[in-house]
This record gives C-alpha cells, sequence and structure tokens, in this order.
C-alpha cells in the first residue's frame, strides 16, 4: 500500500540542519498514534528539489515524544531503511548539511514495507560552479593526446575504449586499424602497416624506442590511458617525427601509460561514512561551516584543478552536475576520508572530481583570528562542447 504521508513545514533555522540527528529535539506526532502488532519496515528514497539522489542524509524515525533508533543514512543512490518499526503512524525526519530539514509523517503497512521519497532542498549559497568544458581543460602528458584526437588525423584509443575492448594483446587491439597486418614470426607478433616491410615507430611516454624492434605484446593493454596509430609520415605530429636516420615512413604508434592513482578506500564494516566523519567534527567543534567562520575556505584560483569528462559521457554528448563535499585542514588541503558526492547526475562523474579535490589546494577558513578546519560544498557542471567533438 502507499504511505499516507503528510510534509511538516521546516521552521527553524539552517543550522539546525547542521547538527547530528541525536542532539535534535523529538517533534511530537500529532493526531492518535498506535502500536500494531506486527513490525514493518520503511523504506525509502533521499532527493535533492532536482530529483537526482541524495547522499548522507541522516534519517530518524520518531514516536510521539520517543526517537527511535537506529538512525538511518542515505547511501549513493538515496536509498534508506529502517526495520522493525512496530508503531504507526511514525515522523520521519531527514537533514543533510547544506540543505533544509524535512519531516514526513508516515502510515506504516502492518508487516510490509512502506515506501517513502523525501526532498530535501538547498540552504546555502555554495561557491562558483566550477565548469568543465569538453576537453578544453585536460592537463598533462594526455592534454595533446585528446587535442590531437580531436583533429582525427590517426586512429585513437582511449584508456575507455581499451578496457570496454579487454583485448588480451595489444596487436589483438591494432588488428582493427585500417592497414593494419600482424604477422606472426616465431614466437612474436609483428605489426606492418599499409604493405610497408619495416615495422612501424613505437613511442613510450614521449620517448622514441629505437633500438630494435618492439615487441608490443609484452605489454598489458590495460596499461595504456592512450593510443596513437598513424599509418605514414603524413599527419604525424611534428613532436613525434624523426630525423632520415630513423623515420616515420612505416607509420608511427604513440604509447601513454596509464597512471596509476589511488582509489577510494572501501569503507569497512562499522566504520563512518563520509557524513558520519563530518558530523562528528562539526559536534566536536573540529570543523565548522561557512557561516560559523570569519573568512571561509576557497578553492586557490591561481591553480583551479578541473576535473576530466569522462570518455564514455563525453563520445555520447552526456552533461551532468555534481556536488561535492568534503573537510578542508588548516593547512589548506583536503581530507580526503571527508569527501563524498552529496549528489550527482551521473555516477561516472564523481571519481574524475574526487582526483580534481584530492589534487586541489585550498586557502583555509579563519575564526577568530586562527585558520580553522572548514566543510566545503563544491558543485561542478559538465558541459559536452560540440566545437571539441572527437572525430574518428
Amino acid at each position: 500500500m502507499a504511505a499516507s504521508l503528510r510534509r511538516v513545514c521546516c521552521a527553524g533555522v539552517v543550522a539546525s540542519a547542521l547538527l547530528p540527528l541525536g542532539s535534535s529535539t523529538s517533534i511530537r506526532a500529532q493526531g492518535a498514534a498506535r502500536v500494531t502488532p506486527t513490525a514493518g519496515s520503511v523504506r525509502g528514497t533521499a532527493l535533492g528539489a532536482s530529483g537526482n539522489p541524495l547522499e548522507g542524509v541522516q534519517l530518524r524515525l520518531s514516536f510521539g515524544s520517543l526517537t527511535l533508533s537506529p538512525h538511518a543514512e542515505s547511501d549513493e543512490t538515496g536509498a534508506f531503511r529502517f526495520d522493525g518499526v512496530t508503531a504507526t503512524p511514525v515522523w520521519l525526519h531527514a537533514r543533510r548539511l547544506g540543505f533544509r530539514p524535512e519531516s514526513l509523517l508516515v502510515d506504516l503497512t502492518p508487516g510490509g514495507a512502506t515506501q517513502v521519497s523525501v526532498r530535501l532542498e538547498r540552504a546555502v549559497v555554495e561557491l562558483s560552479t566550477v565548469r568543465v568544458v569538453g576537453r578544453r581543460d585536460v592537463g598533462g602528458p594526455m592534454a595533446g593526446f585528446y587535442q590531437r584526437m580531436s583533429l582525427g588525423n590517426g586512429r585513437y584509443f582511449t584508456g575507455t575504449e581499451i578496457d570496454r575492448r579487454n583485448p588480451s594483446r595489444l596487436t589483438d587491439l591494432m588488428r582493427g586499424v585500417p592497414g593494419m597486418r600482424i604477422e606472426t614470426r616465431g614466437m612474436q607478433n609483428v605489426m606492418r602497416i599499409r604493405g610497408a616491410r619495416c615495422s612501424p615507430l613505437i613511442w613510450l611516454d614521449g620517448q622514441a624506442l629505437t633500438a630494435a624492434e618492439v615487441d608490443i605484446d609484452s605489454w598489458d593493454p590495460r596499461s595504456f590511458d592512450g593510443i596513437e596509430v598513424y599509418s605514414g609520415p603524413a599527419g604525424v605530429p611534428v613532436e613525434f617525427q624523426r630525423n632520415s636516420r630513423i623515420s616515420s615512413s612505416c607509420g608511427t604508434i604513440i604509447l601513454w601509460s596509464r597512471m596509476a592513482e589511488p582509489r577510494e578506500a572501501r569503507r569497512r564494516k562499522g566504520e563512518p561514512t563520509p557524513a558520519a566523519r563530518i558530523a562528528t567534527l562539526l559536534e566536536e567543534g573540529k570543523a565548522f561551516i561557512p557561516a560559523d567562520v570569519d573568512a571561509p575556505a576557497t578553492p586557490d584560483s591561481s591553480n583551479l584543478v578541473r576535473p576530466v569528462y569522462p570518455d564514455s559521457l563525453f563520445e555520447a554528448a552526456i552533461g551532468g552536475s555534481v556536488i561535492a563535499e568534503v573537510v578542508v585542514d588548516a593547512r589548506g588541503e583536503p581530507i580526503m576520508n571527508t569527501f563524498s558526492a552529496v549528489t550527482t547526475t551521473h555516477r561516472a562523474f564523481v571519481e574524475p572530481v574526487r582526483r580534481a579535490i584530492r589534487e586541489q589546494r585550498f586557502t583555509p577558513a579563519v575564526r577568530n583570528g586562527s585558520v580553522v578546519q572548514q566543510v566545503l560544498q563544491l558543485p561542478f557542471e559538465f558541459v559536452p562542447d560540440s566545437t571539441a567533438r572527437r572525430r574518428r
């Protein structure tokens, strides 16, 4: 049965949304409450005003003047649940840093699951949105790769495409390149392009490998973030052309290694979530919200790190957004075990944002003349740029 819900006006100061749930005052349910002989459950989704899931929303139930426990927290899909609820109706209270608190009156289905949806509205003025437009903001060695790929003079394989194809050997990946011929000589596969008698010139991370014919099958295909293939000297970027003794006349293959990057550590059972860590820091006075500091923390605008647009979403021209949350310490560095995506239109945007925030440095917050830790919520917007679309 559908839940019967009555929305409660969220009066009160915005700061109340920032306190741990245990410190709030229970709201007494209006009307007659009753105890059912068969326990039921409340299952639901926490959403933002735009309908996107909210992660890290703190939820609790109250029955009359009693606060029921344990509390719940919404996951990355916005989902939450309470089991073993024997009272009805109950109040469902939802709070999230940066959002207005919300309460709903829920009539439970005895012995069954009652589905609910709770929406929270933003309650703070956020920092300027970091816009990621196409591939314009890619930095490092891969900046040139994506720039050349946009010109379409060769054949390009991104790390995402390599992962999707999942070749066992690099020569398996190369078989689909027009004009490429793979020959087996002894225990080694060799490549020849458009009838050439010599092997293509191989570059690895900007260095030409010229000592002998390279066995590219000695590398794991998944160890590369980008591969460029040029059939002959025409179209080869000038920085990858060699002298007459070592030329690119037989074709050129440029390999870009995948840089090892720290991944998000899996949270162990019973370990606090990022939102719970932040709630504890706020409760203990070890971190503050923007309204409680004299000068809020801000990203270092002289060295703003922008996320890389995910290949799969860029190819499909899918735009989107992320609101990221993290605590910035007194040195201006992000505390990554407090990082979470409060909300996002697509989960593939989250990891690039995480990497960017990890590299970003901030001007720390100041409170009463001292630098302090502060919670930041940073908005990111991904905009597919038609002028930067890649051509094959």
